[in-house]
């Protein structure tokens, strides 16, 4: 039963953040198992590091292009990879639309597409925790919870500072404190956005909103800026993966410290989340961000379901993302999990940036050709 051959994985947008971690662990030298794979990527930027980690990398236009469709369907034909994982957001709604168009023979890890946009868009987050009673910030979008005067309600309910936040967005783009009522009117008219229910402790802010009035720093640092990441893995039969609670703590909107912490509320709502992704034919890998609200209640402030930034650092702790979803979705390949003993897990994970060397030939081969090759 068990196939004597190479996994094909296919890394789109390898080269960001997520297939970096996706690289790291397959490399990680205490556990290497880079030989039982195959990588392929695709990016739209020649020089990032990531390309020539691969064994063949293609040189894409973005993911939201129609170039992108017409260039890699062939490619996934070309290659036949056994899964495709997704390096950033967006690719998840894009990949799972292409193999099902296409009706290509590969697996992409997320189950249906409606918890898939659940992740992705804002609103249908919201609009996914109310239907499931799972908590979640508070969102308000204007038109769709009502005009300006439904608007004033929910800011008095809620009171300052809110959150204004684009309907899609990632890592913090387009974030905004909403400090006042004033601010709150400007919002209103920016297109696609969201208001959200602030999660942390009233008046924490109060001296940073103030600072933010004179002189404007060089980078800005709001205080207490930390959330809990709860990830977990949902097999397409349903099963729940232990849940793996991390602390994150932010510098300038850069996850510095990670620590793997216990709750068993904290558990007790991302298994929650889980059976209600379950509920809509989710699975794959989910993680679900907390924070406490002014009154201390947990809820959720966003969701993700893909392999992400954090993929890495939960490897060394003891979750391999990676061995479950090919395990899972690729039953007929055995592929080794990573165990860790009790005394790692109760390790704190440093992030870093690293210096890479890219040799000036390869770069002009995938600039030229558009595709690299290892030799």
């Amino acid at each position: 039963m068990i196939k004597q051959k190479k996994i094909k994985i296919l890394i789109t947008s390898v080269g960001s953040l997520v297939g970096q971690n996706i690289l790291d662990v397959l490399d990680y030298n205490d556990f290497n198992r880079r030989n039982l794979v195959t990588v392929y990527g695709t990016n739209s930027v020649a020089s990032s590091p990531n390309n020539f980690r691969c064994d063949e990398c293609f040189l894409l236009p973005n993911t939201n292009t129609n170039e992108f469709e017409k260039q890699i369907v062939p490619i996934i034909k070309s290659i036949e990879p056994d899964i495709i994982l997704s390096g950033r957001d967006e690719d998840t709604e894009v990949l799972w639309n292409i193999v099902n168009n296409y009706n290509l023979k590969t697996k992409v890890p997320y189950g249906d597409i409606k918890p898939i946009l659940y992740a992705l868009d804002k609103w249908q987050t919201w609009e996914f925790s109310e239907k499931h009673n799972v908590p979640y910030a508070a969102t308000f979008m204007m038109g769709k919870s009502g005009g300006i005067n439904e608007l004033k309600l929910f800011c008095e309910k809620y009171s300052f500072p809110l959150i204004a936040k684009p309907v899609r967005g990632f890592a913090s783009k387009g974030v905004f404190f909403i400090r006042n009522w004033n601010e709150a009117v400007e919002a209103s008219s920016f297109e696609n956005y969201i208001f959200q229910e602030y999660l942390g402790e009233e008046g924490v802010n109060d001296k940073y909103f103030k600072m933010m009035d004179g002189f404007t720093p060089l980078f800005a640092h709001a205080p207490n800026i930390y959330h809990h990441s709860c990830h977990t893995f949902i097999s397409p039969s349903g099963e729940i993966d232990s849940i793996f609670i991390s602390r994150n703590e932010h510098d300038s909107g850069v996850t510095m410290g990670f620590q793997k912490v216990y709750d068993e509320e904290l558990e007790r709502l991302t298994i929650n989340y889980a059976k209600a992704i379950y509920v809509e034919r989710g699975a794959g890998p989910v993680t679900v961000q907390f924070r406490k609200d002014k009154h201390g209640n947990y809820k959720a402030q966003e969701m993700n379901m893909r392999t992400n930034g954090n993929t890495f650092p939960r490897f060394l702790l003891g979750q391999d993302d990676l061995g479950l979803i090919i395990n899972a979705f690729l039953p007929d390949f055995d592929f080794p999990i990573y165990k860790v003993s009790k005394e790692v897990e109760k390790c704190i994970i440093n992030k870093s940036l690293l210096s890479n060397r890219i040799e000036k030939e390869q770069l002009d081969s995938l600039t030229t050709t558009k595709i690299w090759k290892k030799s």
